[in-house]
């Protein structure tokens, strides 16, 4: 799926070639004076997601932010759908300095900084009112600082969504209605440990495959937010969502470290204000869109059910949460749960 996102980069590159369109390529730069009469910087974006999803829509907020409270000093060019690269290579650039920003899934920062992976247990987050006490904690401002050491500045976490599993072939009502399923799973330790606990056939894989191998039926099912499928169009190639709520799911606005540390603290801090920002405003529109996306697939045929009872499926994946305890430290779990 990486060359299909390459090629797509070429052709989305091509096309803004030859519009002249702005959003495409150009290297970080200092540019024309903006409004304040000094230098503007222009900084690279990359994301892997289609335009006007919701990775790309939290791109342009943050933009627009940045640009009006730098009085135009500051400017973003948004690369989507993998110009710049998809997952892992997005944070190889951005780490080098080729890449300036990153909006990735937040789960992808687990192969750099394993303990923020506690994000991604099981049913760690109770509802969208813990996660968003969370992210105001100093507990997220600690944990997003562990970045620093991989020179990726983390800026700020975007609520996406509790992820809920899809699938051809039944609901998913209980764990035992997931025993054998190909269930499709981010590239994330957490996230395969978690479903074969489930009894499911877990299959890790990059996102942009997952649309084809629904429909290939190759797999038999996916995991993932709400708003994400009906943006997608999953339910073209799956029939049930089943509320298992088991995960939450973040999106991840990050900035080359150095290029941070260069810029003065007043500077520093509009960035930081303008991420913090449109990390909380982006995240309260997925959350308000979360029924309408729900309306919205069931007229299109796709069959919604909530599981009643979490219990069994909280009680399967417990040893999964124990055995992370041995390999990392339980005081951000801790901090997580003690968030009333």
């Amino acid at each position: 799926m990486k060359n299909v996102l390459r090629g797509l980069a070429t052709v989305m590159a091509a096309a803004l070639v030859a519009t002249g369109c702005s959003s495409g390529a150009q290297p970080s730069q200092t540019g024309s004076a903006g409004a304040s009469g000094a230098p503007q910087k222009v900084f690279k974006l990359g994301h892997i997601a289609a335009p006007d999803t919701a990775y790309d829509n939290f791109a342009k907020d943050f933009k627009q932010r940045l640009e009006e409270k730098s009085g135009g000093r500051y400017s973003i060019q948004i690369y989507p759908a993998g110009q710049l690269g998809v997952d892992r290579e997005l944070m190889e650039s951005l780490q080098n300095g080729n890449v300036d920003m990153t909006i990735i899934t937040a789960s992808d920062i687990n192969q750099f900084v394993p303990d923020m992976a506690v994000q991604d247990l099981p049913f760690v987050f109770r509802d969208w009112d813990h996660v968003e006490k969370y992210l105001a904690s100093p507990a997220a401002t600690e944990l997003f600082s562990l970045t620093d050491a991989v020179g990726m500045k983390t800026l700020a976490f975007m609520p996406r969504g509790f992820r809920n599993v899809t699938s051809n072939i039944k609901p998913i009502n209980t764990p035992d209605d997931l025993k054998g399923l190909k269930i499709r799973v981010a590239e994330s330790e957490v996230y395969i440990q978690t479903f074969k606990a489930l009894g499911a056939n877990a299959q890790a894989m990059a996102w942009g495959e997952v649309f084809t191998a629904l429909q290939q039926k190759t797999i038999d099912a996916h995991e993932n937010t709400v708003v994400t499928t009906r943006d997608y169009k999953i339910y073209e190639v799956q029939k049930y969502m089943s509320e298992t709520q088991h995960f939450f799911a973040f999106a991840a606005l990050q900035m080359n470290l150095n290029q941070f540390k260069g810029l003065s603290e007043a500077d520093q801090k509009m960035i930081q204000e303008a991420a913090t920002v449109a990390a909380k405003e982006m995240g309260l529109k997925q959350k308000n869109a979360e029924a309408t996306a729900k309306a919205e697939m069931e007229a299109k045929g796709m069959v919604f059910n909530a599981v009643a009872d979490k219990a069994p499926f909280k009680a399967r994946v417990q040893p999964v949460i124990e055995d992370y305890f041995k390999k990392h430290d339980k005081k951000y779990y801790d901090a997580i749960q003690a968030i009333q």
